[in-house]
């Protein structure tokens, strides 16, 4: 009997379906000669122990028509005479293993695609000490107990990020035509001399010092789509094409740099409006290939939101070659990528010149990169370097800190930072409001007075009201209560690096694929006491990051609440997230009391968040 039960969600991680398939083969490559040929019953399992039904059951079934075959070993005596026999005998070995890995992969595929919680369920509920976590002899392992997850997350030196890495280069320059190649963004890289600097940098100007300003940008561009949908007088509004969206945009656009503008509305680059075209500059076709585009656009708001989402979905959802979508999905993904560099690009000009002339700009991630760029490029900012020599304990060599602060850099990391700055965000703000509402109907046992009146209530607490603070903290902790019951993606994708890693001392192979639940984490009952209730006074447990030193401005992280990560991993832009969600819950509270009006729809794919209907009077 399950220790407690998820409840359906209608998202479902289709994406990992594209990713386990074509990660089958490289997870092959790795099996060892120890494990392979054996049965169940040599690896462990007695027959009656295999599971009929459920999940494992169809893992069991898969690998029972599968059989593996010993892997012939070159040296052995019986084939000097004979190396035609090796060779056949190494390619049924390779078939077998194919074989296998495909039909292991499709049923963890299907098995996230259709009912990822179900799966995860099962696995949580399985006996510890037999099965700490899911490790077939061929294919991914699946991790949901909360104290391996934290191991997988924050252990960059055994579980790498590197599988991201391949489409997010290719918003960086063409290393043939630029030498002083930049780094991928941090997202994609564990090497510590490509992250770290990086990681200094970029939370230097992406700070828990700049909340206030957030928190104005996400109230008024939520406020305003709630007084809109006020003024349409039909009492209702769908949150994803409007809060969900617009909100975490605004942030981009204004916090992050990278602007749009309503069709035909003056931009801030001279002569140039929402939607106008321009030329591709000359300098930064030296250094980056454009295959895509022919000349820029400056976006408006629904352009700059198809950029994002495509560069998005081709880094971390589009894997599978097979797939009948795979080739578009990847032109659409490298055109998005072109676009938003070319406009990045023209954004930096624009901004590094009016700096250099010492007039007024926007306060930015991307001016404020710009400014440490030119007050190095003055000797003006000794204090920067010495803040990277306290925080990586040592110099950087020669030359490296303006590497990392080029025109190149900047723009690579703005781009990184964008495209993250979006998707997750508005299906993440939808999942809110889904769960608030279930909150109302009764679909969760409430501790502790976590009522949804009371948030309610919170909401209605008016700016510059003494009890403003709190009511905006509990708000935040409804949210993040929220995403735990209802978060948005259930898996994360790292990779073993260093052979004999164990978990509970059960070795994993290094180069094989881990699929990592922080959902299933923030549910197991193991760690999270009661973890069907919906309680806001839970225990966040902050703790220090692992690698402190480049994090001594940084709030502690939850090893509760992980939807934004954890470890050096931890979402660069946590606190704009935080914020995003609670303004967004704040002003859909504000309209009043709030009906259901439709469940929470995603794309074909189960992918995007599409639409959620809710009611308010």
């Amino acid at each position: 009997m399950a220790l407690w039960n998820w409840h359906t969600l209608i998202n479902s991680p289709a994406a990992f379906f594209n990713t386990i398939i074509t990660l089958a083969k490289r997870i092959c490559t790795g099996i060892s000669s120890a494990e392979m040929g054996k049965t169940p019953a040599q690896t462990g399992d007695k027959p009656e122990n295999i599971p009929t039904a459920g999940f494992l059951g169809k893992i069991a079934a898969a690998e029972q028509k599968t059989p593996l075959v010993p892997m012939p070993d070159p040296d052995d005596p019986r084939y000097d005479a004979d190396r035609a026999a090796y060779e056949a005998d190494k390619k049924a070995y390779e078939a077998a293993l194919q074989a296998r890995g495909a039909a292991v992969a499709g049923i963890i595929a299907a098995g996230l695609r259709t009912q990822p919680y179900d799966m995860l369920q099962e696995l949580l509920d399985q006996p510890k000490d037999a099965m700490p976590f899911f490790k077939p002899a061929v294919g991914p392992a699946v991790v949901v107990r909360h104290a391996h997850v934290i191991k997988c997350l924050e252990r960059t030196d055994l579980f790498t990020v590197d599988p991201y890495v391949l489409e997010m280069v290719k918003a960086n320059d063409d290393n043939a035509r630029n030498p002083e190649l930049s780094p991928p963004f941090m997202l994609g890289t564990d090497k510590d001399e490509w992250y770290l600097p990086d990681d200094v940098l970029l939370r230097r100007v992406v700070s828990r010092q700049d909340e206030k300003i957030l928190t104005a940008l996400a109230r008024q561009e939520a406020e305003y789509w709630t007084q809109r949908a006020k003024e349409e007088g039909r009492g209702e509004i769908d949150i994803v094409p409007t809060l969900a969206r617009f909100v975490p945009l605004r942030i981009v656009s204004d916090y992050l740099g990278v602007h749009y503008y309503s069709a035909g509305e003056p931009s801030c680059l001279p002569g140039l409006r929402g939607g106008d075209t321009f030329p591709l500059d000359d300098e930064l076709r030296q250094v980056f290939t454009f295959q895509q585009i022919q000349e820029g656009i400056v976006p408006t708001g629904d352009t700059l939101f198809n950029w994002v989402k495509d560069a998005f979905r081709n880094i971390f959802n589009n894997f599978n070659p097979a797939d009948p979508l795979f080739a578009q999905f990847r032109r659409q993904g490298l055109q998005a990528t072109e676009y938003l560099t070319a406009y990045t690009h023209e954004l930096l000009k624009f901004y590094k010149g009016q700096l250099q002339r010492g007039e007024i700009v926007p306060d930015t991630m991307l001016t404020r990169l710009l400014r440490l760029q030119l007050n190095l490029a003055n000797g003006q900012d000794t204090a920067l370097e010495q803040e990277l020599q306290a925080a990586l304990g040592s110099l950087l060599p020669s030359g490296e800190l303006g590497r990392r602060l080029s025109d190149s850099q900047i723009r690579a990391n703005v781009f990184g930072t964008v495209v993250g700055g979006v998707v997750n965000p508005e299906e993440a703000s939808a999942r809110v409001i889904d769960a608030i509402l279930s909150l109302k109907d009764g679909k969760y046992p409430v501790s502790n007075g976590s009522t949804y009146q009371r948030a309610l209530e919170m909401a209605q607490v008016p700016a510059g009201d003494p009890r403003e603070t709190e009511s905006l903290g509990i708000l935040r902790k409804y949210a993040l209560e929220g995403l735990r019951l209802e978060p948005q993606g259930e898996v994360l994708i790292r990779r073993c690096i260093k052979d004999n890693t164990e978990l509970d001392g059960i070795p994993i192979r290094k180069g094989t694929m881990v699929f990592i639940s922080h959902a299933a984490a923030m549910r197991d009952p193991e760690a999270v006491p009661d973890p069907l209730a919906f309680d806001i006074t839970r225990d966040e447990r902050p703790v220090a990051y692992h690698k402190d030193r480049t994090r001594g401005n940084e709030a502690p992280q939850s090893a509760l609440y992980l939807q934004h990560g954890f470890g050096r991993h931890k979402c660069l832009g946590r606190y704009a997230s935080e914020i995003t969600l609670q303004e967004t819950l704040r002003a859909m509270l504000r309209l009043g009391n709030l009906e259901r009006l439709g469940h929470l729809q995603m794309d074909d794919r189960n992918l995007y968040a599409v639409s959620l209907r809710v009611g308010f009077s």
